[in-house]
Order: structure tokens, then sequence, then C-alpha cells
């Protein structure tokens, strides 16, 4: 398992640093057009939008693992300890994805950024909420491509499923994150943890199940 794991790791490691560099490449942008003065433009977007795409690239970044899962079975990992050592991959996509969340989010505070979207970004971004939806988002996303693999139609459906999921994930972080307060969300901040941690675990297991009988073409 531990060959495989570094087999898998030298792959995901080149995700992590894409991922950080459209970080670096957004906040690099906002500075080059002025964004902290409020000006807007496609930075700014994306500036204001990045929890919601650190979600979707943790997903892409697991979903595009189906054919080095495939290249690893080819080169003789046993199902059993790619399953492992895939188990600690998506650890580290999930928690790289928040140490680099975490740190674009502390930008505006570094600079003293007093633009509102930037706060709700420091907001949604630096805690652990964000890492356990990050966690949800890499498990459906190597799930959605082995099924994707196997049948375009089950595919599609995990597809729209971990698509449904990452809303709800995103929601849990806006009420996480403090941007709405008081009692009239009752127990939907609980609930919503609950939902994608059973989601991801239910996820998880049928991921197992499938591996076992992944056929190599």
């Amino acid at each position: 398992m531990t060959r495989c794991f570094r087999f898998l790791l030298r792959f995901s490691l080149i995700n992590l640093g894409i991922f950080a560099a459209v970080a670096a490449v957004i906040v690099g942008g906002a500075f080059v057009t002025d964004v902290p003065s409020g000006n807007t433009n496609l930075f700014s977007t994306y500036f204001d939008g990045f929890p919601a795409l650190s979600l979707f690239i943790l997903f892409m970044m697991a979903f595009s693992m189906t054919s080095t899962l495939t290249l690893a079975l080819n080169f003789g990992a046993t199902r059993k300890a790619l399953f492992g050592a895939l188990q600690g991959v998506l650890v580290i996509y999930a928690v790289g994805g928040w140490v680099i969340s975490a740190l674009f989010s502390s930008v505006p505070v570094w600079f003293g950024w007093p633009r509102e979207g930037a706060a709700a970004v420091l907001m949604l971004n630096s805690g652990p909420a964000f890492l356990a939806a990050g966690a949800a988002a890499t498990v459906f996303g190597v799930l959605s491509g082995v099924m994707m693999a196997r049948s375009r139609l089950l595919g599609s459906m995990v597809l729209i499923l971990a698509m449904l999921l990452m809303i709800v994930g995103i929601f849990w972080l806006v009420i996480t994150g403090g941007s709405f307060s008081g009692s009239m969300w009752g127990d939907l901040p609980w609930l919503l943890p609950l939902v994608l941690g059973l989601a991801a675990v239910v996820a998880d297991v049928f991921l197992y199940r499938y591996l076992k009988g992944y056929v190599v073409r």
C-alpha cells in the first residue's frame, strides 16, 4: 500500500500545485485590477466566489484520478492496497485544499482590504466546516469518475448528486461562517454536516465495493 500511495501522491501534489496556482492568479489579478478599492470585474467575481470554486476544484481533482487508478492497477497494485492508498490521498486533497483556501482567505486581513465580499470569503474558507465540505467533495469526485468510466448514465447520476451535495456544502459554509445568525436556522447547521458526512461515508463504502470488482480496460 505504501508504494501505491507514493505513486498516487506524485499526481496529487501536481493537482494541489495547480490549485495553489489558480488561487495565486486570482489574488494577483485582484491586486492588479484594483479589486480592494471596490472595482468589480472578473477577478472580483472569482475572489468573492472562491469557497464554491474551491469545492469544485477539489471535486474535479478527485474526479480526474480515474486514469491514475487504472494505471496503478495495470502496474500491479491490488485493489485493497489501492483503496487504502486512495483514502490517504483524499485526506491530503481535503487538508491541502483547506490550507490553500485558508491562506487565500487571509489575504484581506494581511493587506487590510475593506471589501465586504473579502470578509465573506474569510469566514467561509478558514474554518473546519470547509475541511469537512472539502472531504465530501473529494470522495464524491473520485466516485463520480470511476462510475463514469463504467457507465455514462450511472456516472451522470452520481455527478448530479455530487453537485447537489456541494450546493448543500456551500450553504452550510454560509451558515457556519456567520453570514446568517439567529434562531431561525434551528438545527439546520447540525443537520447539513450530518447529511454531508453520511453521504460521504456511503459513497466511500460504495467506492470500496466498486473497486473490488473494477475491471481494467
